[in-house]
C-alpha cells in the first residue's frame, strides 16, 4: 500500500497514541518511548514507500515498536527508567499499572496488551513473534506476580 501524506498522516493520529503506550510500557521512559514511536513511524513510512504491502498496519506498528523498543535497550546497555517516570506523564494514577510495571518485561507486555488494549493470546503472540502458549504463559505468570505484588501493597 503506498501512501499519500494523508493517509500517512490518518494513521499516525489514529495508532500514535497505542503506540507510545506500548513503547513507555516496554522502557518505562518518556524519552525512549517518543524516540521509539519516531522510529516506528519512519519504519512504516520506508516500507509504504517502498510499496511493500502491510495486511494488519495496527499489529505491524506493534511489532515494530516492541523490535524499536528492543534496540534502544540493547544500543543503550542500561537499565529502565524509574518508577516515577511510569506514571510522570499522567495526571492519573493507576496503582495496578504502577505494580505491573514491576514485572518483567515479557509479562508486562502480554498483560498490557491484553488488559489495557484488549488483544487476544494469539494476537499478542503474532505481535511479540512468540507462540500463543507462550503468551498464556506470560499471562498467567504475570497474573499470580501481579497479585502478590496487590497483596503486598494491601498490607
Amino acid at each position: 500500500m503506498a501512501l499519500c501524506e494523508t493517509e500517512f498522516r490518518e494513521i499516525y493520529d489514529r495508532h500514535m497514541e497505542l503506540i507510545y503506550r506500548v513503547c513507555f510500557t516496554y522502557l518505562g521512559s518518556q524519552a525512549d518511548a517518543e524516540d521509539a514511536v519516531q522510529t516506528t513511524f519512519l519504519n512504516l513510512f520506508r516500507v509504504c514507500k517502498e510499496g511493500k504491502s502491510i495486511r494488519n498496519v495496527q499489529a505491524w506498528l506493534i511489532t515494530c515498536a516492541k523490535n524499536c523498543c528492543t534496540s534502544i535497550l540493547r544500543r543503550s546497555h542500561r537499565k529502565e527508567a524509574p518508577l516515577a517516570d511510569w506514571y510522570a506523564h499522567t495526571d492519573e494514577r493507576d496503582e495496578t499499572r504502577e505494580l505491573l510495571y514491576q514485572l518483567p518485561k515479557p509479562e508486562r507486555l502480554a498483560l498490557y496488551l491484553h488488559y489495557y488494549e484488549g488483544y487476544t493470546a494469539k494476537e499478542i503472540g503474532a505481535m511479540l513473534e512468540k507462540t500463543e502458549t507462550t503468551v498464556w504463559s506470560y499471562l498467567h505468570k504475570g497474573r499470580k506476580k501481579l497479585k502478590k505484588l496487590i497483596e503486598e501493597d494491601i498490607a
